[in-house]
């Protein structure tokens, strides 16, 4: 089957246009916006994974990068750590593309945090198979080119019927972040050790978020995050969920028939790249929904920034596409998204219920 050239959708989400304030992705001249080239990074690394380049995916890959993906348990941290990874996951689970959809910008300093939709194939056991979800990722605009200082993928369990390729999307291929991939320390809170001072600062203002979940208060979450725009991705929704009032929509939704019980964090692992950072964590989950109280691990990415606002000036071209652009202007840490899953690959991972409660 013939491969699809990549393509990078730079076509604005409708939704989120009235709440980040839509600009143009390229600035004018012939300097490309931080938009643009933070994509235009983002894809090529995919395409370097695809076609087997590995000593070249390196030079994409800033040297602290952070990469957490469903194909393994653990994150991948340092540049070397990933390319290794990937290399090794390709041997039984080869990409064949990955397309960014309807992404939307943070710019920060000289960082951009990009959140995106995405669709994906990948080569298992000579089938393919194709898959939907949502990409949070940190791209860090100083160097040229740009380098990818984090990014995580969170898949859809159910969403949509077939792929780009044609093939069925299908739960089969997922399976659940396995509670013995928490430790034995968890009994007892598990591993709370973030590496001291400013790195202490971000998981605390971690662990408050989750406060936020667990007492159903947006109000409360809204008051850390960026003014404007902040991000959750998460199983809850195909799509991610942007702007104040549908994330105070979420949270009223679900507390109608639902309601999140306990959620304990552990085992910490924060970046933090100048004006952007990143914690991933590990968590344990205790929620009810319509009377029945589930039990379910997992893994988080929750990304902030900081900083004065980066320039974005709309583009003298209409032939060009345009995307949502968020400008950070803020002293201190401000979340910019929440990424958070407990679907990981069938074959790291618990078999998934079925039928499906």
């Amino acid at each position: 089957m013939r491969r699809r050239t990549f393509i990078v959708s730079a076509a604005a989400a409708a939704g989120a246009a009235g709440t980040l304030g839509s600009m143009s992705a390229t600035a004018q001249g012939d300097t490309e916006d931080p938009g643009t080239r933070a994509l235009g990074a983002l894809a090529n690394a995919r395409r370097l994974e695809a076609s087997g380049e590995f000593e070249q995916l390196r030079q994409s890959y800033h040297s602290d990068a952070l990469v957490v993906e469903p194909a393994l348990l653990a994150p991948s941290l340092g540049r070397a750590a990933v390319v290794d990874s990937k290399s090794k996951v390709a041997q039984t689970r080869k990409l064949l593309y990955f397309y960014y959809r309807q992404p939307q910008v943070l710019s920060t300093g000289n960082a951009a945090i990009v959140i995106s939709n995405y669709e994906a194939g990948h080569s298992v056991d000579g089938q393919t198979v194709e898959h939907t979800g949502k990409s949070s990722s940190v791209v860090l605009l100083g160097p040229d080119p740009p380098v990818i200082a984090m990014e995580t993928t969170v898949p859809n369990l159910n969403a949509g019927s077939y792929g780009a390729l044609g093939t069925a999307l299908t739960m089969q291929q997922w399976g659940i972040y396995p509670l013995r991939a928490l430790g034995p320390s968890t009994a007892t809170g598990g591993n709370q050790d973030a590496g001291g001072g400013e790195n202490d600062l971000l998981y605390k203002e971690v662990q408050q978020i989750n406060n936020a979940w667990l007492s159903g208060n947006a109000t409360q979450l809204l008051q850390m995050a960026n003014p404007t725009g902040v991000f959750l991705i998460g199983d809850y929704s195909p799509y991610f969920i942007t702007g104040d009032a549908d994330i105070k929509q979420h949270f009223a939704d679900f507390y109608k028939t639902s309601r999140v019980n306990m959620i304990q964090s552990m085992d910490p692992q924060v970046r933090i790249w100048g004006s952007a950072a990143a914690v991933s964590f590990n968590f344990d989950l205790n929620y009810t929904i319509n009377g029945k109280t589930k039990h379910s691990p997992g893994r988080g990415v929750y990304t902030f920034a900081k900083g004065a606002p980066s320039a974005a000036s709309r583009s003298r071209s209409s032939s060009r596409p345009v995307m949502n652009v968020a400008l950070v202007s803020s002293k201190t840490w401000v979340m910019a998204a929440c990424a958070a899953s407990h679907l990981v690959s069938g074959t790291v991972g618990d078999p998934y219920p079925s039928p499906v409660a």
